[in-house]
């Protein structure tokens, strides 16, 4: 049962909960996810910290660079120095520089942001049959992940207590799944995942 394993998650995410003020989500009326977290993908194509990026300019090769986003969310450029990079779409951060390179640039010459590398990822936990880190290489709902990490252990796991655990304004919340229900097609919200956030499948209570 890996009952040192299940008292160590079990440790972690009542530890988290009580330091960093764990919520109750808000469901609408007949389903078990959270309304806010439901419209659209939470894959918004944003840049973060980890990334690897190429910047190209189409008429002036010799700024062309390929740099990994640091920590503080910047990079650095020839001629504009560092810029935060961090938070911004790929498009975004496009237009950013082309207003920054105008003096270098000749007329109507386009600059290209293209990832090479993306750090964004989730992590899975608990009763799963490979537990770990899963590249959020594309839009992944809390099923999506669970089934990359081998689907869940159906002698161990608790469909209805998923719990995903995931930073919002500075702190750590907890959002309780029902994927019972979803899976016995009661529920047909979809739960997107955002990157950093942690599925965890509770094992099964079982009295002696």
């Amino acid at each position: 049962m890996h009952f040192a394993n299940i008292l160590c998650v079990c440790g972690l995410l009542g530890l988290i909960c009580f330091t960093t003020a764990c919520q109750s989500p808000t469901y609408p009326a007949g389903s078990s996810l959270d309304a806010m977290a439901l419209a659209s993908p939470s894959m918004s194509g944003t840049l973060q910290e980890g990334d690897i990026i190429q910047v190209a300019f189409a008429g002036s090769t010799n700024l062309n660079t390929t740099q990994r986003i640091q920590l503080d969310g910047e990079i650095s450029l020839q001629f504009v120095g560092k810029l935060k990079a961090a938070g911004k779409t790929p498009t975004e951060l496009e237009k950013a520089l082309t207003q920054l390179y105008q003096p270098q640039l000749r007329g109507a010459e386009s600059i290209t942001v293209t990832v090479v590398t993306s750090s964004a990822a989730v992590y899975v936990t608990g009763a799963v049959l490979r537990p770990g880190k899963i590249p959020l290489d594309r839009p992944f709902t809390v099923l999506d992940a669970i089934m990359e990490a081998g689907g869940v252990d159906n002698s161990r796991a608790k469909l209805s207590g998923v719990t995903v655990l995931r930073v919002e304004g500075g702190q750590r919340v907890a959002r309780k799944i029902n994927l019972k229900r979803a899976l016995e097609g009661k529920d047909s919200f979809l739960f997107y995942l955002k990157p950093s956030d942690i599925v965890y499948v509770p094992e099964k209570v079982i009295n002696f």
